[in-house]
């Protein structure tokens, strides 16, 4: 297992010196956000894809959802030489600091450029060491030693690349420790194996290629996530999952941009011989996105979405593939094989209206599938909505977001047709059956901010034996007829979490960070202890791993 990681590691690193990328410039913005977003290394236009981190993320809102920008936010990655937007001090002159506080506090560590401007990339280390302790679990300390690097950069005008590669060995509290064991993988990562009596050692890398022929096309190959809206959660798709090989397209003309991204997922739950630190066979399902973004007005956005988990193979990992699989319109898949067909189609929309130059308001509809006699507690009717709103000023950010998914959403018949990629969701974390309210406040200061974040969710977990249409990993209950949310063992979880960070270098948002987070699940089982975690880490933050579930 180490060997086939470190020739991942290598290829993946290879890969991010050979291929290469460039942003689309998908939309004209006014002339204000423009110039406003574009980060200027010594006069080079830096078009990598800005990291999915969303509290990093939260510097672009205001920004990004002026009320006359026409730009596309609904599909992420979003292209950093179009609407990246680091803190003014980053912008300041340089000139005439150290070539140290430069390196420290505002540029990447290597850069590497011609003098024609021809080429250009950049080399920085990434890392997250941190330590915790669980006040509510006898005080037990746990430490996560994670190094990695980050190769990025640009060829001309119309190609650039990226590479990623983490290794990392961790300690977690109990209730994380008790998903991996269950699960296998560590949430955001993939298979894990022990490291000394109670840790886990585990890597993952990431890698894109891209090129814009023109200002209408944008083409991607990678390795790595995507993320569909404008919330904390995504309910269409997000990247609360491990990375995954990907084909993306995106076209803009005129008010609209369309987005087609083809991928391959992992299902491990298919090997019925897996256990926890063991190799198993790893079965692959082939999965089509199409989202069609219209800028209705400058100040609302309108987005259709069809996803769909092909069945791409039998239990001993052969191939049947669809040629419709290429299919690039969407709906037609949906109209085609029916919402409840053995290829597990997902259907939705977005909405996103500017209200202000200081209010955002966004929602998402999820529909998986839908009874015929319209019966609404029908075990047919498996959807989900969002709603939430942000405010946002120059001194930080507001949020509130209300998710709900109906019980059996993104289930199939096996886990080979699941809405799942390395036995994670690729929606909501929470997975089905539940209501969730989120609060986030970002508040910063120059180099300095605070981060508060408050979770209330009401949860229907399934019991040994029943399938109460929590776990998408459980087949369809085979003579139910009727489905109540938060049917099951109704549980209530609560998740706080409220740190200060100070910012060092935005290139890689190293950051110095020390905070709380506080995790109680109150049901009739009683099976998990309540968390207070104290921490303390030195980290750079990129992407996200969601662990407030």
């Amino acid at each position: 297992m180490k060997s086939a990681r470190l020739k991942k590691a290598i290829l993946t690193l290879l890969l991010g010196l050979t291929i290469i990328q460039t942003g689309l410039a998908q939309n004209k913005m006014s002339k204000d956000t423009i110039k406003s977003s574009r980060v200027i290394h010594d006069n080079v236009f830096y078009s990598n894809n800005f990291y999915l981190n969303q509290e990093y993320g939260a510097y672009n809102d205001m920004k990004l959802n002026m009320p006359y920008a026409t730009n596309h936010t609904g599909f992420r990655p979003l292209i950093s030489d179009q609407y990246f937007v680091e803190p003014n001090y980053v912008l300041d002159s340089s000139h005439h600091k150290s070539w140290l506080y430069r390196k420290v506090y505002q540029e990447n560590l290597f850069i590497i450029h011609d003098s024609a401007d021809k080429f250009y990339a950049t080399i920085d280390p990434l890392f997250n060491f941190q330590a915790s302790m669980d006040h509510c679990d006898s005080n037990k300390k746990y430490v996560q030693n994670t190094r990695g690097i980050l190769i990025q950069g640009n060829i001309g005008d119309k190609f650039a690349f990226s590479s990623i590669f983490w290794e990392n060995q961790a300690t977690f509290p109990t209730y994380l420790s008790q998903y991996v064991k269950e699960s296998y993988v560590v949430p955001g990562n993939g298979r894990t194996k022990a490291f000394g009596a109670t840790g886990y050692d585990f890597s993952m890398s990431e890698a894109y290629m891209s090129f814009s022929p023109s200002s209408h096309f944008n083409f991607q190959l990678g390795y790595g996530k995507n993320f569909i809206g404008d919330g904390y959660r995504s309910l269409l798709l997000s990247d609360n999952s491990f990375a995954y090989p990907y084909a993306r397209i995106t076209t803009t003309f005129w008010h609209l941009q369309y987005t087609n991204l083809y991928t391959e997922f992992m299902d491990l739950f298919a090997d019925p011989n897996l256990v926890f630190n063991t190799e198993g066979l790893i079965q692959r399902k082939a999965a089509s996105f199409q989202y069609l973004s219209w800028n209705i007005v400058p100040q609302v956005e309108f987005g259709l979405f069809q996803g769909m988990i092909w069945t791409a193979g039998d239990q001993y990992n052969h191939m049947a593939f669809n040629g419709n699989y290429f299919d690039p319109i969407i709906g037609v898949n949906a109209l085609t094989y029916g919402l409840d067909n053995t290829n597990n189609i997902v259907v939705g929309s977005t909405l996103k209206y500017k209200i202000s130059r200081n209010f955002m308001a966004y929602g998402q509809l999820l529909v998986d599938d839908f009874p015929q006699n319209g019966n609404m507690n029908s075990i047919y009717n498996q959807t989900g909505y969002q709603a939430g709103i942000k405010y946002y000023n120059r001194f930080g950010e507001f949020q509130l977001e209300y998710n709900q998914v109906r019980p059996y959403t993104y289930s199939g018949s096996d886990s080979l047709q699941n809405y799942s990629h390395y036995d994670q969701a690729l929606g909501d974390p929470l997975g089905a059956n539940f209501k969730e309210l989120i609060g986030i406040v970002n508040l910063r200061y120059h180099h300095f901010s605070l981060h508060i974040q408050a979770n209330y969710a009401l949860e229907g977990l399934d019991s040994t034996g029943t399938n109460y249409g929590s776990n998408m990993f459980l087949s369809l209950p085979a003579n139910t007829t009727h489905a109540e949310m938060l049917q099951g063992i109704r549980s209530t979880l609560m998740y706080m979490d409220a740190h200060v960070s100070y910012l060092m270098n935005p290139r890689t948002n190293m950051n110095f960070t020390i905070g709380v987070s506080r995790r109680t699940l109150t049901n009739s089982l009683n099976n998990q202890p309540n968390m207070t975690l104290i921490y303390v880490g030195f980290r750079t933050s990129i992407e996200n791993m969601y662990v407030d579930f």
